[in-house]
């Protein structure tokens, strides 16, 4: 997505390609992610990654609302006449998209791997 609104001239039909893909991608990785990572954590009887897993997963509904506003705030015939509005919209939004990732990756994600270990051991 950063490609596209990278370019000065409007491509509203790759927005909405690469925008679809994105919701299922996100929607599906939250739904995943519920059941799989915050689950195994909440049961762990490890303090500190159950009050984790229970902070992320109450934040997932809020990031899945914030991109289906974004994805309402722009439909695809507002992309093509504010192009250099939803440029700024679409770093805005893929930059918080860029941010939880990596505070799972560095939080929450560190919270799995020891409890699956601890759990191994």
């Amino acid at each position: 997505m950063l490609a596209i609104v990278a370019n000065r001239v409007p491509d509203p039909a790759a927005v909405a390609a690469v925008r679809w893909r994105m919701a299922q991608e996100l929607f599906e990785h939250c739904a995943r992610e519920d059941l799989v990572v915050y689950e195994q954590l909440i049961i762990s009887g490890d303090a500190a990654a159950i009050a984790t897993a229970w902070s992320y997963r109450r934040e997932h509904g809020g990031l899945g609302e914030m991109f289906g506003r974004y994805i309402a705030d722009w439909p695809v015939v507002r992309v093509g006449r504010e192009w250099d509005a939803f440029r700024i919209a679409t770093t805005d939004i893929m930059t918080r998209i860029a941010g939880r990732i990596l505070s799972e990756e560095r939080e929450l994600y560190a919270h799995a791997e020891r409890v699956l270990k601890r759990r191994a051991a």
